[in-house]
C-alpha cells in the first residue's frame, strides 16, 4: 500500500483547476488553432500535462516538443499515449533554459503567465527560446503581456499584514510586518475596490527583443478613498484576435491578481493625480513599487502625518517556478 502524498493530490488539483478554466482553455486553443499550420515544427516551455501540446499537435504540427521539469511531464506522456499523439509529441524533461531541441520552431506555446503576468518568469524563458529554438520569423503565443495597474482599496487584506505591528505575547513582532509589506501578495479583487482608472503599467511584445519591465504612469482618483496599494494584474493579446484577462470581476477563476501593499494607508479624493510606479526583474522574482503624487499631509506642528504621507517605495523577492502551468 502506498503512502499518503498530500503534494502530488495538490498539484494535481492545481492541474485541474487550470484545466477546468473554461476560458484560459478554450481561449488558448483556439490561438494555437489559428497560429499552428499544417507541418509546423512547435515547442511548448513549462507544458504541465500537456494540453497545449495535444492542442497543437491536433492543429496539424508535424513534431511538437513539449518542455517540463516537474513529474507531471511522466504524466503527461501517459495522456499524450492515451489520445493517440505520442508520435507526434517528444516530451523533454528539465529547465527550457538548459535543454535543447533538435530542430528550429515554427511557433513557441508558453503558458507561464502569471497571476500578474510576468511574476513566472516568461520574459526570460521566451527570450531564451527565440534565440535557440525558434526560427526568424517564428510566432509566439502569448503575442504580447501586459501588466495592469490601480490603486485599491482592500481594507481586509492590510488588516491580514497589519495584524503583525501590535504586540503579541507582550513581544514586538513588528519585522514580521515588514517583510509581509514587502512582498507581492495574492488575492482576489472586487470592482469595488478599484480606486483609479486601470491603465498599463508596463509590458512587452514577444514578436522581438523584451521591453523593459518597468513603468511610471499618472492616474486619477475615481472616489475618495484610502489606498492600500496597488492592484495588478495581466491582459494578454495571444494573437491579434484573442485576448484574455484576469482583470476584475475575474472570470479566468485558476489565475488571481496580485497586491502590492503599502507601509501605511493613504487618503486620496476624487480627481487625485497619483504617479505609480513599477518595475519588475525579468525572471518575475524581483518587484518595486512607488505611489506618490508630490505632495505630503502635515500635522499642525509640522510633522509628517504617516498614515496620509503620499509617497512609498518598496521591494519584493519572490520565488516561482515556471513550469507545470500549461495544465
Amino acid at each position: 500500500m502506498s503512502g499518503y502524498d498530500g503534494s502530488a493530490i495538490d498539484a494535481f488539483d492545481f492541474h485541474h483547476s487550470m484545466l477546468a478554466d473554461d476560458v484560459r482553455t478554450s481561449s488558448f486553443l483556439r490561438a494555437i488553432t489559428e497560429v499552428v499550420k499544417p507541418g509546423d515544427v512547435v515547442v511548448d516551455i513549462g507544458s504541465g500535462t500537456g494540453v497545449l501540446s495535444l492542442f497543437a499537435a491536433m492543429a496539424g504540427a508535424s513534431s511538437v516538443y513539449s518542455i517540463e521539469r516537474e513529474p507531471v511531464i511522466e504524466i503527461a506522456r501517459e495522456i499524450a499515449s492515451r489520445n493517440g499523439l505520442s508520435e507526434t509529441i517528444t516530451f523533454i524533461a528539465g529547465s527550457s533554459l538548459e535543454v535543447d531541441i533538435p530542430e528550429q520552431a515554427d511557433v513557441l506555446i508558453t503558458e507561464t503567465i502569471g497571476n500578474v503576468g510576468f511574476d513566472e518568469g516568461i520574459v526570460t524563458w521566451v527570450a531564451d527560446a527565440r534565440r535557440r529554438f525558434l526560427k526568424q520569423d517564428a510566432l509566439v503565443v502569448p503575442g504580447r503581456v501586459d501588466a495592469v495597474a490601480s490603486l485599491i482599496c482592500v481594507p481586509t487584506d492590510f488588516m491580514a499584514i497589519d495584524k503583525w505591528s501590535g504586540p503579541l505575547q507582550t513581544l514586538d513582532f513588528t519585522p514580521l510586518t515588514r517583510i509581509v509589506r514587502n512582498n507581492l501578495l495574492w488575492t482576489d479583487l472586487s470592482p469595488a475596490a478599484i480606486v483609479s482608472e486601470p491603465a498599463v503599467v508596463f509590458g512587452t511584445d514577444f514578436s522581438g527583443e523584451p521591453e523593459p519591465l518597468a513603468g511610471s504612469i499618472r492616474v486619477e482618483a475615481i472616489k475618495d478613498a484610502f489606498v492600500h496599494g496597488i492592484g495588478i494584474w495581466f491582459r494578454s493579446s495571444l494573437t491579434p484576435s484573442i485576448e484574455i484577462t484576469n482583470a476584475p470581476p475575474n472570470i479566468v477563476p485558476s489565475w488571481e491578481q496580485g497586491f502590492l501593499p503599502l507601509d501605511e494607508p493613504i487618503e486620496v479624493a476624487t480627481g487625485d493625480q497619483i504617479r505609480l510606479e513599477v518595475t519588475s526583474s525579468a525572471s518575475g522574482a524581483e518587484w518595486t513599487w512607488c505611489v506618490g503624487s508630490g505632495r505630503t499631509h502635515c500635522t499642525s506642528d509640522g510633522q509628517l502625518n504617516m498614515p496620509k504621507v503620499m509617497e512609498a517605495v518598496q521591494t519584493s523577492h519572490i520565488e516561482r517556478s515556471n513550469y507545470a502551468e500549461d495544465g
